[in-house]
């Protein structure tokens, strides 16, 4: 037990450095699931309105978005735990990962695990054993307080069973993936690629659930992400899957410790290649950002699109709420069909755009992130002694950022064209993925024009924009869910491009958001040149 040693101070430390992290995103996480069934009822409360929207949730369309729905009657408590199970088991997963690679490979990056190894009689293990309890107070949390939010709720169909079982299996989930997480921070020496490593599991993952969802739902157990539904909340309340969760967890963490073990502090279990001693292709901040984002780009531009072809490939299963029906096909005819057909899928389109654009935009805000990363660690004042412009240097950051992002979003797009349009039997034109592109471009740039004036100005504050994006996504999607105010949903850039492209754009807001984004990168600017660099 020595190398577990003083766990209990460095626990303390850690809740004490991320009090207001983990408040912040319990306050969301929780607040925003518990109102969501506070409303349900006057939502999906009548048999008339659930008959509604049980077709809809049945079609492939959206089992590949949020999941399966149990065969058989529905109630207002089973659509809600549904819809959200999937929603918020990735939303927990993401708060999981942001705690555990602060806890582990950030706090071994900044010196603090070797300045505290080595002059305190603090035990090897022991930062890793923190890490793991500060994770588990943290969903254990989520779970007690959205368990007895919902009970409060009281939805129509809701029983004690399954609304804890509901709680407990999502903050199972969260930290299941944060062990794992624990696991990838000690193959890596550098959060960075900690974090490329994590999404891309959790991609894998949701991709695994996503085609055997549509595909044949008994390889849903493949996927830890498809644990989720085979709890069967409110209808056979199974708590296997939750076990499963949990030992999945304490095996991840068993593999953690053990590649803790066998490697030194500071550097990962896998070696990094130094490379060649010079370069010709190194010739700038430019060839440098390039070569050193050269792989997570790839691993970007293969996930969209391979995300994009997916959600194409159900396209067709779109269309057949409709086409099965022998009284709609009298009464509208071929041509009556073909067009609803087409609006069903163009209105996902529109939803995928808005799915993409936000992945878009974490790629692309990553990238400027990272330069105030670098000039934290000092890495900056290397490049800095060269005739190179502050201006100049963020403008690479930039541009980058922005390209990358762009181009992210036009691959995941023409993906899903290109897949979708080998199952339809009358494709859809290229010119409704390129509206809907064009569309959600100025929503990109203006996010990534808040990062560019909050690292320019005062980087210490720059994690608002991760807040402002998940709020964004969570009024966008669920807003009307919970009745929200026009002038609240109008607060998210995603609001004024959500209807295209069944709806022409609407320019007007488009131009006020690009403007807004040119002053706020003027700023950036004018700021990041005039203010000292940190270390």
């Amino acid at each position: 037990m020595a190398q577990y040693t003083q766990t209990l101070t460095l626990l303390k430390a850690n809740l004490k450095r991320d009090w207001l992290k983990i408040t912040i995103w319990l306050a969301a996480l929780v607040g925003v699931f518990v109102a969501v069934a506070a409303k349900f009822e006057g939502i999906y409360g009548t048999s008339k309105q659930i008959a509604a929207i049980g077709s809809t949730l049945r079609s492939k369309a959206m089992v590949a978005l949020i999941g399966s729905v149990p065969d058989g009657q529905l109630t207002t408590a089973l659509i809600f735990a549904s819809e959200m199970a999937v929603f918020w088991g990735l939303f927990i997963i993401i708060f999981n990962y942001s705690l555990a690679v602060s806890a582990s490979r950030g706090q071994e990056e900044s010196g603090l695990t070797e300045m505290v190894l080595g002059g305190h009689p603090v035990g090897r293990l022991a930062p890793l054993l923190a890490a793991a309890l500060e994770l588990l107070i943290a969903n254990g949390l989520f779970a007690l307080i959205t368990g007895i939010g919902t009970m409060i709720a009281d939805m129509p169909g809701s029983d004690t069973n399954g609304t804890w079982l509901s709680a407990v299996a999502i903050a199972a989930v969260g930290w299941a993936f944060g062990m794992i997480a624990l696991i990838f921070a000690q193959l890596v020496a550098d959060s960075h690629n900690v974090s490329m490593y994590n999404y891309a599991f959790l991609g894998i993952a949701y991709l695994i659930r996503m085609m055997a969802d549509v595909s044949n739902p008994d390889y849903t157990w493949i996927s830890p992400l498809g644990w989720l539904e085979k709890t069967e909340i409110y209808t056979n309340n199974n708590c296997w899957p939750v076990v499963m969760l949990l030992a999945l967890g304490i095996l991840a963490f068993a593999a953690a410790v053990a590649l803790n073990s066998n490697r030194d502090i500071d550097a990962g279990v896998i070696h990094v290649n130094p490379g060649s001693e010079k370069s010709h292709f190194l010739r700038g901040p430019a060839t440098l950002l390039v070569w050193n984002q050269k792989s997570s780009t790839i691993f970007w531009i293969v996930g969209m699109a391979v995300l994009g072809a997916s959600y194409g490939s159900v396209f067709n299963s779109i269309s057949k709420i409709f086409n099965t029906s022998p009284t709609i096909q009298k009464v509208l005819g071929q041509s009556g069909i073909r067009h609803i057909e087409q609006t069903q899928v163009l209105s996902f389109v529109g939803l995928l755009g808005i799915i993409f654009s936000l992945l878009a935009v974490i790629a692309g805000v990553m990238v400027v992130n990272h330069l105030i990363t670098e000039e934290r660690r000092g890495y900056l004042q290397m490049v800095m002694t060269k005739p190179q412009s502050r201006p100049y240097l963020l403008g690479v950051y930039v541009a980058f950022g922005l390209i990358l992002a762009a181009l992210l979003l036009f691959v995941a797009l023409i993906s899903a064209m290109a897949a979708g349009n080998v199952v339809m039997t009358h494709p859809i034109a290229f010119k409704y993925f390129w509206q809907t592109f064009v569309a959600n471009l100025p929503s990109i740039a203006l996010f990534m024009a808040l990062m560019v004036g909050l690292i320019g100005v005062y980087p210490r504050l720059r994690t608002l924009v991760w807040a402002y994006l998940g709020l964004s996504f969570l009024i966008t999607y669920f807003g009307n869910l919970m009745d929200l105010p026009k002038w609240t949903l109008k607060i998210s850039p995603f609001y004024w491009t959500k209807k295209v492209p069944i709806d022409a754009i609407n320019t007007t807001p488009l131009i006020w958001m690009l403007v807004i984004a040119a002053i706020l990168i003027m700023v950036g600017f004018v700021g990041y040149k005039n203010r000292d660099l940190e270390s």
